[in-house]
């Protein structure tokens, strides 16, 4: 069989290291910095010098390095589709306790202990380290199928010339693709909306997104006619 010499199969999965270093290469591409400088303990706005749109050109080239599709939605405004609206951000943009959870259990590499209800989402992106990017790239890459279903044959990496890796089977070729990024999410919230735990904290994030309407509400009422007059 003829193989294409610009083609370096790597095996049925990247390592952590080949993972690693298509991370850092991608960070340090959007922030036009050393790759020295992107360590994976790195956060990439208050060291790095990230801002919110670096990570759209971040999710982009990692896009092209890697065959997986990185969720677009934000996880906590994503999470409302399931548990509700204010389920997991209150009006006041601050995170609820079911919100807290959410980013707490799904960006790896965040320091846990700033997590907090009450946190402003705004405030969630400075915690991303270079360790959370290569924590959601490997749980889009772990979506992959490990079997090929036209003929059953084995998963393997294959990497080109450019250094961009896609997944096929090594038998037949097919291409094996990941999940989604947005549909995994998606997935999760409906695996965990029935656990106490979680039930416990959406009931919790009901009464806090109540509070902050309330708070809303009163900071935009008019003003009393006598308040106005003196």
């Amino acid at each position: 069989m003829y193989t294409d010499p610009r083609r370096n199969a790597v095996g049925s999965m990247l390592s952590s290291e080949e993972l690693s270093d298509i991370v850092r290469s991608a960070v340090a591409l959007a922030l036009a910095v050393e790759p020295d400088e992107v360590t994976s303990d790195k956060l990439l706005i208050p060291e790095l010098g990230a801002e919110s749109i670096d990570f759209l050109d971040i999710t982009f080239r990692l896009e092209q390095f890697l065959p997986i599709s990185v969720p677009r939605d934000d996880l906590n405004e994503q999470a409302e589709d399931v548990f509700g609206a204010g389920a997991a951000v209150d009006t006041l943009r601050r995170l609820t306790p079911l919100g807290a959870y959410l980013v707490r259990e799904r960006l790896l590499g965040v320091d846990l202990s700033k997590v907090e209800p009450g946190m402003r989402v705004e405030d969630v992106a400075a915690l991303w380290t270079v360790r959370t990017w290569s924590g959601l790239c490997q749980r889009l890459l772990d979506t992959i199928p490990e079997k090929c279903q036209v003929c059953g044959g084995g998963r393997t990496f294959v990497r080109n010339a450019d250094g961009e890796f896609h997944a096929e089977c090594d038998s037949c070729a097919t291409e094996l693709t990941a999940v989604p990024g947005d549909e995994l999410n998606q997935q999760w919230f409906e695996e965990i909306r029935e656990l106490d735990e979680v039930a416990r904290l959406v009931e919790q994030s009901r009464a806090q997104a109540a509070e902050a309407e309330a708070a809303t509400a009163q900071a935009s009422a008019p003003a009393p006619a006598s308040a106005v007059a003196e």
